[in-house]
C-alpha cells in the first residue's frame, strides 16, 4: 500500500511539474530505494505526459485568442521569444521537444508552456515531454549512482 501511495504521489508531482511547479522532474527517481525503479519511471512518464497534454490543450486554445495576440503586440520581447520558439519547433518538431526536455535541470515547465503555444500536435508533444522526462531521470540516476560509488557509499 505504501508503494502505491508513493507511485500516486509521483504521478501527481509530475502532472504538477508540467502544469505549474517550477521544480525538477527528476526528483522522483531518487526514491528508488523504496519503490521499484521501473514503476517510478512508468508513473513519472505517465504523469508528465498527462500534465503536458493538459498544458498543450490550453496552449492550443490560448494562441488563437485576441487576448494572446494583444499581449504579444504589447510585449515585443515576448513576441521575439515566441517567434524564435515557433521557428525552432517548426524546423525541428517533436524531436526538439524530446531533446530539450531530456536535459537534466532544463526548465521544463516554462518550456512546455512555450512549446504548447507554438506546437500543433498536442499528443505527440506530450509523449515527447514524457519520454524526455524518462531520459533525464535516467541521466540523474546514473550520475547519482556514479557519485555514490566515487564517495565509497
Amino acid at each position: 500500500m505504501r508503494v502505491l501511495a508513493g507511485l500516486l504521489l509521483i504521478f501527481i508531482y509530475e502532472v504538477g511539474a508540467a502544469v505549474i511547479l517550477p521544480t525538477p522532474s527528476e526528483i522522483p527517481v531518487l526514491g528508488y530505494n523504496y519503490i521499484p525503479l521501473g514503476w517510478i519511471f512508468l508513473f513519472a512518464v505517465l504523469g508528465k505526459t498527462v500534465g503536458s497534454y493538459i498544458v498543450f490543450l490550453g496552449g492550443a486554445k490560448a494562441k488563437d485568442t485576441a487576448r494572446f495576440n494583444k499581449f504579444l503586440d504589447r510585449h515585443q520581447a515576448v513576441k521575439k521569444v515566441y517567434a524564435l520558439t515557433e521557428r525552432f519547433v517548426r524546423r525541428y518538431g517533436v524531436g526538439a521537444v524530446f531533446i530539450l526536455l531530456s536535459i537534466p535541470g532544463f526548465p521544463d515547465t516554462a518550456s512546455i508552456y512555450l512549446f504548447a503555444v507554438v506546437g500543433r500536435r498536442p499528443i505527440a508533444f506530450a509523449i515527447a515531454s514524457g519520454l524526455g522526462t524518462a531520459v533525464r531521470m535516467a541521466i540523474v540516476l546514473f550520475a547519482f549512482n556514479g557519485i555514490q560509488k566515487l564517495a565509497g557509499s
